[in-house]
């Protein structure tokens, strides 16, 4: 049975690398002078997909499932995750923030060994930085691994520097941070990815007193392809906006491009609906409820003439349907952008849009291949050193589980054809690898040689010496090894031919 561990502290190592993929970062303090009290926190989510890479993986497995949300936790359509707020604190003066998020994910995956149970999710973020911990457990069932249990151990870094949130009255929302696995996660994981690696993008929201506050601004579009180009009535709903954002006088609702600075007028877009809770019966307005949901409609075509008297286009210019702080406002807390195609123009340019699919099979061969089954060494006299080069050999590694491999090579004694034997570690090398280039796009393997044999008692090819190897999580792919041999000839060697079988080896 694991013995849990608080704070981060790996229990025991890991003999093993195809394991999740997670880091740590230092604790956070807040250094300042508060003018308030820090206050709770009531609610919120967070969504996070860990590493798409790992999730890719996974899903391809044989657990059941293999990704499993559990204790509220749920899936988004994108395949990350999100957690619900369950409890915490904010200094609004220091902007000092702790959110904790409660919520299990399950990675299982039996036939490579492993189940990894990430739960419980807390956000830290402060003038320094940010930091994300986690329960985190490692489960084994078999290969003589060994588990592993944590408890809110800081398994990532988040990139806070230039970023800020968006606070709308009693809500705070950061978005789409850099997170970034750091050591202890990666030493508790024995190093699937490495300390430093990039996860994926964090985004984070919480709401304070009883009033819960709105959530995230959420739109959908009905339709929003294959729009009728004749002409089409679209219908949109909204969730999650702030009634007393932007000094409550809510927001536009407006359909056309996407500029750079979309939101400093609505001359641009044709039509455009007027959305906040002081609403007239105006066919250009629409009811901003209490709650933060809206309905309305818009009547859009393919091409028109906007405010400024300039023609749009929305078959060459992909168009969207915005929202956006009314009346030229700086505030960024109600914005959104929904894509809309009309039938027959496949969006911007004309083109046609076709979704490609295809099945990356779960396991392929380890393979090991030899460009010859004979080395010729060069003649050499009793005291002196023949050479050759050993045939190279091609390690393909196509299992799909990046799980690590290693070639090594032992030799027998040579036995000569008058009787004579020179002892097998008298034969040494001199390894060199390296990767085969596919042309394809994608992360690179790696491969490592092995250290030189010098002939010898006790240091030659006698025992079983490495040629090459390839670590897990770089060990995919295919790669060449090959070596120098040089064969110390003993001064009483007998005069003659030579023979000796040596046997490569890959696992």
């Amino acid at each position: 049975m694991p013995v849990r561990r608080t704070g981060g502290t790996l229990r025991r190592s890991i003999p093993w690398a195809a394991a999740a993929v997670l880091g740590a970062a230092a604790s956070l303090t807040v250094v300042g002078t508060a003018v308030a009290a820090p206050v709770d926190i009531s609610g919120g989510s967070l969504d996070w997909g860990f590493k798409s890479s790992f999730r890719s993986y996974v899903s391809t497995g044989n657990g059941n499932p293999p990704i499993a949300v559990e204790d509220g936790a749920t899936r988004n359509t994108d395949g990350t995750f999100r957690f619900t707020a369950t409890g915490g604190s904010y200094d609004a003066a220091t902007g000092a923030t702790t959110v904790r998020y409660g919520g299990t994910v399950v990675f299982s995956y039996p036939a490579h060994f492993f189940t990894i149970t990430l739960a419980n999710p807390t956000v830290a973020v402060d003038a320094a930085g940010g930091s994300l911990r986690a329960d985190v457990d490692l489960e084994v069932s078999g290969g003589g691994f060994e588990p592993v249990s944590l408890d809110q151990a800081e398994i990532a870094t988040l990139g806070t520097s230039g970023v800020a949130p968006v606070i709308s009255g009693d809500t705070v929302n950061w978005s789409n941070l850099t997170t970034t696995m750091t050591a202890t996660g990666a030493t508790a994981f024995n190093g699937f990815f490495a300390a430093g690696t990039v996860l994926d993008p964090l985004s984070f929201g919480f709401h304070t007193g009883s009033g819960g506050g709105p959530a995230t601004p959420s739109v959908t579009v009905t339709p929003s392809s294959a729009v009728d180009p004749a002409g089409a009535t679209l219908t949109v709903t909204g969730s999650g906006f702030d009634a007393e954002a932007n000094g409550g006088v809510g927001f536009y609702v407006a359909f056309g491009p996407k500029t750079a600075e979309f939101w400093t007028n609505a001359r641009p877009y044709k039509p455009v609906k007027w959305v906040h809770k002081a609403a007239s019966s105006s066919g250009g307005q629409a009811k901003l409820n209490a709650d933060g949901t809206f309905s309305t409609t818009l009547d859009v075509l393919p091409t028109y003439t906007d405010g400024n008297g300039e023609p749009v286009d929305c078959t060459a210019t992909q168009c969207y349907v915005l929202t956006f702080a009314a009346h030229g406002s700086t505030d960024r807390s109600q914005d959104t952008a929904t894509p809309i195609t009309f039938a027959g123009s496949g969006g911007p340019g004309g083109g046609a849009d076709q979704e490609i699919t295809t099945q990356v099979l779960q396991t392929g061969p380890l393979t090991l291949t030899s460009a010859g089954a004979s080395v010729a060494l060069s003649a050499a006299a009793p005291g002196a050193v023949a050479g050759g080069a050993l045939n190279a050999v091609t390690v393909s590694d196509l299992r799909g589980s990046n799980a690590g491999w290693n070639v090594v090579g032992q030799v027998e004694d040579f036995t000569g054809t008058p009787g004579g034997v020179i002892a097998a570690d008298n034969l040494g090398w001199t390894p060199s690898a390296s990767v085969v280039d596919d042309g394809l796009v994608g992360a690179a393997g790696a491969v490592t040689p092995g250290s030189r044999a010098v002939p010898g008692a006790g240091t030659g090819l006698g025992g079983a010496r490495t040629l090459c190897g390839a670590a897990a999580g770089t060990s995919a792919g295919t790669f060449q090894c090959g070596a120098a041999l040089d064969l110390g000839v003993p001064a009483s060697t007998a005069p003659g031919d030579y023979t000796a079988t040596l046997t490569l080896t890959l696992s």
